[in-house]
């Protein structure tokens, strides 16, 4: 439990740093950070909802990879017109390392030390989900399964706490179950 509460400081910390520059380029030495949402004070409007509005989408490679990609162009609109923009930044979560293309998209108003909305996807290598899963039973949380896949679950959710789904071919971040739909490569 301490690894989490001081994993979540440093994600806290990390998200502040990035989106503090979100015109700026991204820091590579970005610190790692587990499966938290830094928590936000958004623009009041309506959220956005996760209702495709567009098919599937080509899966990225680790090349092609972007935050300007990721979402339902919906979505991605929803978000951008309550002021808020994305900032690509390499996977940190639980300190895994995916074999395939990933990316945290936190969005935030700009100049802005928090996120408001987090959006994460990665590609997974066979046996890379059970990696994954391990190392989230190490900090404690537990998983639920249903026909989409495993849910990660955390033992003592924080506000702001995020979705995380796992499947065999990726693993999925969103702000609720829901906006797991938003990500255009989990279709």
């Amino acid at each position: 439990m301490t690894r989490i509460t001081t994993s979540l400081s440093v994600v806290a910390v990390a998200a502040a740093l990035a989106l503090s520059g979100c015109a700026a380029e991204p820091d590579a030495g970005a610190s790692p950070s587990p499966s938290a949402t830094p928590a936000a004070t958004a623009p009041t409007t309506a959220a956005p909802t996760a209702e495709p509005s567009a098919p599937s989408a080509e899966r990225p490679t680790v090349d092609s990879i972007s935050c300007d990609s990721m979402l339902d162009p919906e979505v991605d609109r929803q978000l951008r017109t309550a002021d808020l923009i994305p900032f690509d930044k390499p996977w940190t979560q639980f300190d895994f390392t995916p074999t395939g293309a990933a990316i945290e998209c936190p969005w935030g108003v700009e100049g802005s030390m928090e996120s408001s909305k987090y959006f994460a996807w990665a590609a997974l290598a066979e046996g890379e989900g059970a990696q994954f899963l391990a190392l989230t039973a190490e900090n404690g949380y537990t998983t639920t399964e249903d026909e989409r896949g495993t849910w990660v679950v955390s033992t003592d959710p924080l506000p702001g706490d995020s979705a995380i789904l796992v499947t065999d071919e990726w693993i999925a971040y969103a702000p609720t179950p829901d906006d797991i739909s938003a990500i255009l490569w989990t279709r």
